[in-house]
């Protein structure tokens, strides 16, 4: 007996008529339409009809057949990697996030987590700074914790990872996570709430990610190989500072004002002929040509220019795929070579994976996946500790001190030693990275990382299954810091040079046994047992020396300095469960039980219970909404229950001594109070939501969480007293609420042209419910932030800013802040203190479009965020008001808007050499808090698959990508948004804009 089929395309859909005849059939026609079909045969069966996302019927053949078919959301079903497993997204009980290959590789290339900005409801991604290499934050509804960590737990391939930065340099920001190479992932899922996080018990509460890589596929062998080259840029236009005409102005301004305010001119044109006059007379006390290389106008340099470039990028991969029923394998060899857009800063990775998936018996398996990966990280030292003061030998510090009257290079070409301010001499003889001839300083930081997994899985009578996993994580990080004796910070010393090794082990066990059975074909159970071992291990090591007898940079040319090592340990031992049961795939059940210890706390507190319970309503199986096209599938779900989060620190409840120094003596001396009460932080989750699919087209799904975290890991200040400036306990408490929505929708579906759109939004708060004795808590540069009770985390406390007096050109501050009918002050210290902003946004997410023309394809994310503030931290030196004239320059848009005569209307004081006899009015307020409102179209792809005969090549596909393309819309303008979650912008290298050209090839 032999089948026939007929195909057609409906509206994108592969819709199939499959008929039996008979053997002896000499005639047969077809012509089938979805709606309406007739068949010619002689003889025939049956008819089999089927549909994508409908159920198949099986009719017998009539005159007339009419059929209708009914909805089967299961052959759609997503399945997720989730805790110690999988499930099917409509089976699944809490809340997670599937992230697929496509939007991970779509983003960053440098760092996994910067690729996820806008594409997860209540997830979102920050990055300080733009260097390449630089560690990324995020956050998983909201902020978890004030002293405590607030990253995720990153799991990959059934493995927990080490991705905290106990291991970076305190110099310079650097991201243990680049080492991951995007291409090698398969999928990534983002665990938000208890119930689908709580089997992590402790280290869930700032949610989880799991990551699973890609795994072999029976078939030929395929080879593939997927190549981009292209440029980064400065993504915003920012850091423009005056040109030569605009800053002379500048000067001369602040030159005469400096005349009248203090020394005691009352004519302003007699003040401005003192400062053009002035010419090295003793005594005169300034004057213009004090500020100015060149006075003449001859030049005008734009060093933002020398500084920053167009730096190149580019990435490839290749990788093999193929097996048997028996083997299967995966082999991804990668390679990235970033440049930063300041000269000598650049990030390298070279990795390797193998996957081997090994089929021993029909009920055993055993597979091994083996990651290798080589980091390299050139730059200079950053900000990432947000600690007060800019670097005169950053980028940024070295941008704001040169003179525009200054030109480059010498009449005899060499390079101008003194184009600056101060020790700052020429960008050229300062940057240029390690291999540089003329940089002055630098920082390279060289990471090597293996991770190993080894699996073994065994089935027992279909129903119990065994699975053991072993991970081994081993990393070596080594950086190591220059400063020439004849640089801007290496002069006080004579020479410096430093490294630092971190070496980093960590060993994890897993078992885990599962019983899965189906009773009366509508008792649906799982239940889970597992245990758990982790084990880690670091060592550290510091070597400096100073005072260099000559240029090279290895340690043996300076007298030794600094010499220590530290090992650090920790152990963490779980025992956890998990029971599902559904009923008729229409009523779900699930609970989950944790029981962790770890040697971060003392034996009377070491161990802690975790849980979760959570049930699901899927409506749409009940009769009354069932074949109703609008709920192909609609599920209510409920989730409850309980999360931790570990100590940073080792030994932070242990009563410590250090072995040292005093002078030629060796001595032992108190290193901190012990606090053997010292806990976990605990994390109560409520989640309640609905899931819904319309017609198969359309899905929404909604949600709203609320979390509480107690016990908060802090750093209590102490008495001066104990010799000790604070100690570790479990104070005060914070509230985590939100609201998140997603909406897929399939918008056209044609068998030339798809229109797919994906769309996001996330409402937020988090706020300090309790602090230790109800007291603020004032904490950061220059005392900014304020932790009060009721207010929003990270909310910025500083005086506020009414503006310029038209009248005058001095600027004020209100003296109350919460009444401002006490009036206004040009005295810094009489304005009092309030709360003028907050980083963390209301709204935030992302839409996605994507659309394919037969062999075109075209997509891009637009994302957005409302309701946050930035402290602007480089704009507190480059609009300076006159008091750092001489050190630095201002920026453009000062130019044109600072006060010279009554009736002004300006942003900017007056500029006054020195500051205003009043007081400054450039110090930390209001005036530096911006928004950081923004609509940005985060990324752009457009490809074409080449058509091709499959002979040989299977797949040619060229396209082009963009990351950080345009702003859309910004409530600031030439500032980026983009800054760290705590919202300080930091005096660093910006967000970067990429574009890359790539081709991609199958074999």
């Amino acid at each position: 007996m032999g089948r026939r089929h007929a195909y057609q395309r409906f509206h994108g859909y592969l819709s199939r008529l499959t008929f039996n005849r008979n053997a002896s059939s000499s005639r047969q026609k077809q012509n089938a339409v979805f709606q309406q079909y007739t068949l010619f045969f002689s003889s025939a069966g049956t008819l089999i009809i089927s549909f994508i996302g409908l159920q198949t019927q099986e009719v017998d053949i009539k005159p007339v057949v009419n059929v209708v078919l009914k909805s089967d959301s299961e052959v759609l079903d997503e399945v997720m990697v989730v805790a110690y497993g999988t499930a099917k997204k409509s089976s699944f009980t809490g809340s997670a996030t599937n992230i697929h290959a496509d939007q991970i590789t779509s983003g960053s290339r440098e760092s996994i987590d910067k690729a996820l900005s806008g594409k997860v409801t209540g997830v979102r991604i920050a990055s300080a700074t733009g260097d390449p290499g630089s560690m990324g934050e995020m956050n998983i509804r909201g902020v978890g914790s004030i002293n405590g960590s607030t990253t995720p737990l990153y799991v990959i391939d059934g493995v927990i990872m080490k991705s905290d930065n106990d291991m970076s340099y305190y110099g310079k920001s650097q991201s243990v996570l680049s080492t991951l190479n995007p291409d090698d992932i398969e999928s990534m899922t983002i665990l938000k709430d208890a119930a689908a996080a709580s089997l992590y018990g402790s280290r869930a509460a700032n949610g989880v990610v799991i990551i699973t890589t890609k795994s072999g596929k029976e078939g030929k062998t395929r080879v593939s190989y997927n190549g981009e080259v292209g440029w980064n840029k400065m993504a915003v236009n920012q850091f423009e500072m005056m040109n030569a005409t605009d800053y002379k102005n500048y000067v001369r301004e602040a030159v005469a004002n400096y005349y009248m305010e203090h020394e005691g001119f009352t004519d302003k044109n007699a003040a401005y002929t003192a400062a053009d006059t002035y010419n090295g007379d003793p005594t005169q006390n300034v004057g213009v040509g004090d500020f100015l290389y060149d006075t003449t106008g001859k030049y005008s340099t734009n060093w933002k220019d020398e500084i920053y470039r167009t730096a190149v990028t580019q990435n490839h991969q290749v990788s093999l795929n193929g097996g048997n029923q028996s083997t299967r394998f995966y082999a991804g060899f990668g390679y990235n070579k970033s440049e930063g857009i300041v000269l000598g800063s650049d990030f390298q990775r070279i990795s390797g994976r193998i996957n081997v998936d090994q089929k021993i018996t029909d009920w055993a398996d055993f597979s091994v996946k083996q990651m290798i990966a080589s980091t390299t990280q050139n730059g200079f030292r950053d900000q990432n500790d947000q600690a007060q003061g800019l670097g005169t030998s950053s980028p940024l510090g070295i941008l704001f001190a040169m003179d525009p009257t200054a030109p480059v290079k010498n009449e005899d070409g060499t390079y101008n030693e003194n184009a600056g301010y101060g020790q700052v001499s020429n960008p050229h003889l300062m940057l240029g990275g390690k291999d540089s001839d003329t940089a002055m300083e630098w920082i390279q930081s060289k990471m090597f990382r293996s991770m190993t997994n080894a699996e073994l899985s065994l089935h027992f009578l279909d129903k119990i299954f065994f699975r053991s996993v072993f991970g081994y994580d081993y990393i070596d990080n080594k950086h190591f810091e220059y400063w020439d004796r004849d640089g801007v910070n290496g002069a006080s010393v004579g020479g410096m040079g430093s490294r630092y090794t971190f070496e980093n082990s960590t060993l994890t066990s897993s078992n885990t046994l599962t019983y899965t059975d189906t009773f009366k074909e509508k008792h649906n159970l799982s239940v889970l047992l597992g245990f758990e071992l982790e084990n880690q291990n670091l060592l550290s090591i510091v070597t400096v020396a100073q005072n260099y007898s000559n240029h090279l940079p290895e340690l043996s040319n300076g007298q030794p300095s600094q010499a220590s090592s530290s090992t650090y340990g920790s152990g963490m031992l779980s025992y956890f469960g998990n029971v599902n049961y559904n009923f008729d795939d229409k009523y779900y059940l699930s609970g989950s039980f944790r029981r962790d210890g770890s040697s971060r706390l003392s034996k009377d507190n070491r161990w802690a219970n975790f849980w979760s319970i959570s049930g699901a309503w899927r409506l749409s199986k009940e009769g009354f909404m069932e074949d109703m096209p609008l709920f192909t599938d609609f599920k209510l779900k409920l989730s409850y229950g309980t999360n931790g989060n570990l100590p940073t620190d080792y030994y932070g409840y242990k009563d410590l001594y250090v072995g040292s120094g005093y002078g030629n003596n060796p001595a032992i001396y108190w290193y901190q109070l012990p606090n053997e009460t010292l806990t976990w932080e605990k994390s109560k989750n409520l989640n309640v939501g609905f899931e819904w699919n319309m017609f198969n087209r359309v899905t929404l799904s909604a949600e709203y969480y609320l979390k509480k975290t107690t016990d908060l890991l802090f750093n209590v200040p102490t008495s001066y007293v104990t010799g000790f400036s604070s100690k570790w306990d479990n104070l005060g408490e914070l509230k985590n609420d939100g609201v998140e929505i997603e909406i897929n929708s399939k918008n056209i579906i044609h068998k030339d042209f798809t229109w797919n759109t994906n769309f996001n939004l996330t409402y937020q708060r988090s706020i300090v419910e309790k602090l230790p004795d109800g007291e603020d808590i004032q904490y950061g540069d220059g005392q900014m932030y304020m932790h009060r009770e009721g207010e929003s985390m990270y909310s910025f406390y500083l005086p506020e800013w009414k503006g310029v007096n038209p009248e005058t050109g001095l600027g004020e501050f209100w003296i109350d802040p919460n009444d401002h009918s006490k009036g206004s002050t040009t005295n810094y210290s009489e304005a009092q203190w309030g709360i003028v902003g907050k980083a963390l946004p209301d709204v935030m997410g992302g839409m996605t479009n994507t659309f394919t023309y037969k062999d075109f394809d075209l997509s891009f994310l637009i994302t957005y965020q409302f309701g946050g503030d930035m402290f602007d931290y480089p704009s507190y030196f480059s609009h300076h008001d006159g008091y750092r004239l001489g050190s630095m320059v201002p920026e453009a848009d000062v130019a044109g808007n600072y006060w010279t005569q009554p009736g002004d209307v300006v942003d900017n004081p007056k500029p006054v050499y020195g500051g205003a006899a009043t007081g400054r009015s450039d110090q930390f307020s209001s005036r530096h808090i911006k928004s950081t409102d923004n609509i940005r179209l985060r990324e752009l792809t457009v490809g074409y698959n080449i058509p091709i005969s499959k002979k040989y090549i299977n797949r040619l596909r060229v396209y082009f990508r963009a990351n950080n393309l345009a702003m859309i819309w910004a409530k600031t303008k030439h500032v980026d948004p983009d800054v760290a979650i705590n919202g300080y912008r930091q005096a660093d290298t910006p967000q970067l804009k990429s574009c890359v050209f790539g081709i991609n090839i199958e074999l």
